[in-house]
Formats: C-alpha cells, structure tokens, sequence
C-alpha cells in the first residue's frame, strides 16, 4: 500500500490523513467501484497504527457514501451521485483557499506558490503515466509478440508476464489477456481494469500454407519450445494443413537446425528467433516470418479504454 503515506509529525490528525488519502484514491480511479478496501486489521499493520484508526477513517467515508459496510466482506467502494459543478467548484474553492493561507503562513511568497501549483500538477500527471501495465498469458514469446504490439498502440510499456506468476502483479492497474484467460485472470487481480484481446495469424502466412499439399513438410521455428504446441496448433486450425509439421526451438541451440531445413518445403518462423536463424538460410526453401496479431478492433478497444 505504498500509495498510502502517513505523516506524524504533521498537525493533521493520522484519521484525517488517511481519509483525505483515501478519497483521492477512490477519486482518482485507483480504488473502483465494487472494489473491497484491505481489512481494518491488514491496512493497519501496513501501516502502523491501530485497526481503530482505519475503521474510524472507513466509516468517515461511509457516511460521505462513497463506501458501503457489508457483513463478512468489509468495506467496497459504492457508486453516488457526484456534486453538481457549482458545489465541485465551491467546495474546491474552500479547499483552495485554506491550502492558501497555510503556505502563506509558512512565508511563502506568490511566485513561489505558484511554481508548487505547477509543480504538483505536473506530479499528478506523471502518476497517471506511471500505472502498471501488464499482458498475461501462458506462453512467453506469444505473450511477448502481443505486448509489442499493444506497446506500441499505446505508446507506453506493457510488461509481458507469464499467468503463473500473476499473483506477484496485483499492483497492476491495467491487465490485457486472451478472452479464454479472462475470467481467471479478473478472479486473481480483481482490484484491475482487465481487458481482453483476439489474436489471429497472418493472411499471407496462412495463405501459403493453406497452398502445400499433404505430402509436403511444414517447418516451424520457435525461440522457447513450450511456443511450438499453441502455434502448429493454430497453423493447422487456422489454414487446414494436413501434411506433416516438424518443429525446432533455438532454446536449444542452432547446430540441429541445418539437416532440419533442409527437410522443409515451407519454413515459418517467429520474430524471437530471427537472429539466429538467418544465418543458416539461403534461397531454399521458402521461409516466412510467423506472428501472432492482435486484431485491430481490440487494439482500438484498448486504446479507449486506457487513458493518454
């Protein structure tokens, strides 16, 4: 709960503090809407005061109807009516005003107030850049193609990170996964905006194995070998080869990979592993980079659904 900091030394009370925190972290979509708080108990011990404290900071924000008390499930942030504008702006005005008069009193002069206005504003903004974004999936290289591609949409860096390991992300604020992953992956990291995605192959790919024939031999070239099951599986699903699919990863090294090609009358392979793998071709046989695309309706979706 690093995003909680309380001062002692401060004349506002611990309680104060932590409501004021709290409502900026539910304002500011850190904490949604049916999302459930830590514990009294947990909250407390992070950080290191009494579960009277929180629950009396809890119950504060309650009574504000911005959180609802259930039996057996603690505290969830609930839904209200936001203030019309003309009470945002004339509450905002108080708030305004008494910061003034503090940093007035602290002997601080126009320009210099100014700049911290400035200042803590550019902050803010930069905390927004700053959410965790992660794409969780079962295997790292597909996971690594798609993060790449939704990186680069986004223009912001989107961690790829294996689902096994999801547990250790519940920090993320943004969590984008295959549709058949989605339910699981909302159950681990609740407190998210998970959105999922649909992948497809590439047309030209699919279109010149489709064009083999049943007595010829498919090549596939992974990075990992764990890549080599989900991708033949998808080639034949995806183009409705029925001749025989031999496969290699570069995890293991490239010495086997001559004799290998040469058994090809069509080798695929993924992006990971193109560095190794060139040195080794010539002319024959033909030879076709295999991707794993996002469609372009899901990476419209993402980029709406996360904020610039």
């Amino acid at each position: 709960m690093s995003l909680l900091s309380l001062d002692r030394e401060s004349k506002t009370p611990v309680s104060t503090q932590l409501i004021e925190q709290l409502r900026y972290l539910i304002a500011s979509g850190h904490y949604k809407v049916n999302d459930t708080l830590p514990s009294t108990r947990k909250l407390g011990d992070r950080l290191g005061v009494s579960f009277h404290t929180v629950r009396k900071a809890y119950q504060a924000l309650e009574e504000e109807g911005l959180l609802n008390a259930q039996v057996g499930s603690g505290y969830t942030v609930q839904e209200r009516t936001p203030l019309d504008k003309s009470e945002r702006m004339e509450q905002g005005a108080q708030i305004v005003n008494e910061s003034l008069q503090r940093l007035i009193g602290l002997g601080l002069n126009d320009a210099e107030i100014e700049y911290l206005f400035q200042e803590q504003t550019n902050l803010l903004d930069h905390a927004s850049m700053n959410r965790k974004l992660i794409l969780v999936g079962p295997y790292a290289e597909i996971n690594d193609m798609a993060a790449e591609q939704i990186s680069g949409v986004l223009q912001r860096t989107v961690r790829s990170v294996p689902i096994a390991s999801l547990d250790r992300h519940e920090d993320a604020d943004y969590v984008f996964t295959t549709f058949e992953h989605l339910d699981r992956v909302m159950r681990s990291v609740p407190r998210a905006d998970t959105i999922g995605y649909v992948t497809h192959l590439p047309a030209t790919v699919l279109e010149k194995v489709a064009r083999l024939r049943e007595h010829d031999t498919l090549g596939l070239v992974t990075r990992y070998r764990e890549t080599i099951p989900p991708l033949s599986n998808m080639v034949r699903q995806h183009s409705a080869f029925g001749g025989q699919v031999i496969a290699a990863s570069i995890e293991e090294g490239t010495e086997h990979l001559d004799s290998f090609i040469d058994q090809t009358d069509l080798l695929l392979y993924t992006a990971p592993s193109r560095r190794r793998l060139l040195p080794l071709l010539g002319d024959e046989p033909p030879r076709s980079r295999l991707e794993i695309l996002v469609s372009q309706d899901s990476l419209d979706a993402i980029a709406e659904a996360v904020p610039a």
